[in-house]
């Protein structure tokens, strides 16, 4: 069954005014994550010089929780980008902003020292997700044309 609009010069026209919206929108998001990531890198920076007299794991894991953070707002630019790009919203680069948040969060709980039932939990995810990143590879949607 096919939908037909009423009018369809119209719903032309608004097409295009929600995708221009839209894509006005998410440019300003990219500036703002922009700012995210500069701001980012100063207060790794930052931390690392009012860390310096902390032993070296506690100077270890406050930088490394800084990386982290900064690639997955590189992670959350890039699944923008493909957006402005393609018009569409590639699952691969979900799953890997995905895999990178689960990553930082796995690196707090460990520097926590978890309890079993905490790291059984993020083991199934990132299982889960691993399985939907390599299924995503395998059944590309490039691949079936």
């Amino acid at each position: 069954m096919e939908l037909l609009a009423k009018n369809p010069k119209l719903f032309s026209k608004l097409s295009v005014y929600f995708s221009t919206f839209i894509r006005f929108l998410l440019n300003i998001l990219m500036i703002i994550i922009i700012g995210a990531l500069i701001t980012g890198v100063i207060k790794a920076g930052i931390d690392l010089a009012t860390s310096l007299h902390q032993p070296l794991e506690v100077l270890l894991q406050q930088i490394l929780l800084d990386i982290v953070f900064i690639v997955a707002l590189l992670e959350i630019t890039l699944t923008i980008l493909g957006y402005l790009k393609d018009g569409k919203v590639h699952v691969r680069y979900i799953v890997d902003t995905i895999l990178i948040i689960m990553l930082n969060e796995i690196v707090t709980i460990w520097f926590k020292k978890p309890e079993l039932d905490q790291m059984i939990g993020i083991a199934v995810i990132i299982l889960a997700l691993a399985f939907v990143r390599v299924t995503t590879i395998r059944f590309d949607a490039k691949d079936a044309s």
